[in-house]
């Protein structure tokens, strides 16, 4: 089916939009864009699906948790009655659990239904090298991936993955019926195909996909790395000015997670930032050194911990904090001022400087980015935190208070947070009925939380005593 062109740019304006999401590692949110726009186009293979794909990758690199109970995503929450549905719900949980056969193989199975042919024959590939390639390949998946393949006429890919199923079957007769079957039309499909530019086409494709493929592991040899680095540097050199190039080039750098390389990352990026005039590569090359901050201090807090008397670690550790703090406040202000309508930057840039202590400063944009639904609640949150280090107490419980009522989970990690500043608000401003009721709260959910149950104790006994003054 073809789509008309109002709506393949409808959806590109999501794709665009999700691609410079990811840019700052807000990969949630660009999958999220990734699926509204192929809930618009379902068939754009190459500017949606393959892209989403790549992201769900980079966000299990980054250590990216699979989708749990309190996700509240509309595609998680989907009920998948249509198949475009279900297949955009499978791909949802896919993307957050990218090595997953399950998922992969309920995405093909309503792709198909839904008669999105090519959707299937792409997850069928990714499928067939994931379960190639695991310790323990699964025989009823490459009977699922041969079925699959002979049903969309792809015969050499059948015929392949019946090779494989004999491989762990080798005495089933019913295989082998299947495999004279598929070597026949594997043949005769080849001839119809010689000297057909869509099937050297179809080849060059698949060939990019196990490529990809080769990319998802997580767990990457020197070689490898040093191998996708050279083929992107040649590339790069052939066209410095082609974003692909540059990005494909940056990300083999990065994948290494060695300093000189990342550095290389940032200089290619600082280059393309002068040349093209575009600052998503500005950006970039901020996430690469905020990332590289992230690891020293981490390495540091990790050696304090097995030396915590050490002071020279414990002032190193401090440096390094502070240091870390001090570049993502620069890397958010300069993208705010970039990308003045973006309310999750001016959410992000916002919590940098409440880090600060810069309260006045952060409390507008926090009041621009609970505009944004997604960012809402913390946003909020972010207020009354700068309320309560203001000292305003009565505006901080305010706007706790309302934030709480947008919870749908009221014993969710963030509700316990909310319960239990509600507590400190109340209590600082010697509210101290109030503030019991509210560490009680926390202490119902939660009787481990922080200090709570210290703090009911503590409040309890004050009165206890104030009672026993009185009659005195």
């Amino acid at each position: 089916m073809d789509y008309p062109i109002e709506l393949k740019t409808k959806a590109r304006g999501f794709f665009t939009k999700a691609a410079e999401v990811a840019y700052t590692l807000n990969y949630d949110y660009a999958i999220e864009l990734y699926l509204d726009g192929l809930s618009i186009w379902p068939t754009a293979l190459e500017e949606g699906h393959k892209h989403l794909r790549e992201i769900a990758l980079r966000r299990q690199g980054a250590g990216g948790k699979k989708a749990g109970f309190g996700d509240r995503s509309k595609y998680k929450k989907s009920s998948g009655k249509h198949p475009k549905d279900a297949m955009l719900k499978e791909e949802y949980l896919l993307s957050k659990d990218p090595s997953n056969q399950s998922h992969m193989i309920g995405l093909i199975k309503v792709a198909l239904e839904a008669e999105y042919e090519s959707v299937a024959v792409w997850m069928s590939d990714i499928l067939f090298e994931n379960n190639l390639h695991t310790e323990k390949p699964s025989f009823n998946t490459y009977i699922f991936l041969r079925d699959t393949y002979a049903k969309t006429l792809v015969y050499n890919r059948a015929l392949q993955a019946c090779q494989l199923a004999i491989q762990l079957k080798p005495h089933d007769s019913n295989l082998q019926d299947w495999l004279r079957d598929l070597s026949a039309q594997a043949t005769l499909q080849k001839g119809r195909y010689d000297d057909d530019s869509d099937f050297r086409s179809s080849i060059k494709d698949r060939e990019d996909q196990e490529r990809l493929q080769s990319q998802e592991a997580m767990v990457r040899s020197d070689n490898v790395m040093e191998r996708e680095i050279n083929e992107a540097q040649q590339e790069y050199e052939a066209e410095p000015k082609e974003p692909g190039k540059i990005n494909r080039l940056v990300t083999a750098l990065c994948h290494t997670e060695k300093e000189d390389r990342e550095n290389e990352a940032i200089q290619i990026l600082e280059k393309a930032y002068k040349e093209l005039e575009q600052f998503r590569y500005k950006q970039r090359a901020g996430e690469i050194q905020i990332k590289q901050h992230h690891r020293r201090a981490r390495q540091l807090f990790n050696a304090f911990k097995q030396d915590p008397k050490s002071k020279e670690l414990a002032q190193k550790l401090a440096q390094a904090n502070r240091a870390q703090l001090e570049v993502e406040t620069a890397h958010y202000e300069s993208c705010v001022r970039n990308y003045p309508t973006d309310l999750r930057l001016k959410y992000e840039y916002g919590k940098r400087l409440m880090m600060a202590r810069q309260y006045d400063e952060a409390i507008p944009l926090f009041q621009e980015a609970r505009s944004d639904p997604r960012n809402r609640i913390a946003a909020l949150s972010g207020i009354g935190g700068c309320f309560f280090y203001k000292k305003w107490y009565s505006d901080a419980v305010e706007t706790f208070e309302q934030a709480y009522e947008l919870l749908e989970n009221k014993e969710s990690a963030i509700a316990k947070e909310l319960l239990y500043n509600l507590g400190r608000s109340h209590e600082s401003n010697e509210n101290m009925e109030e503030a019991l009721n509210y560490y009680r709260k926390v202490a119902q959910i939660d009787y481990n939380y922080r200090d709570a149950r210290k703090r009911v104790d503590t409040i309890r006994q004050q009165q206890q005593d104030g009672k026993g003054s009185d009659k005195k």
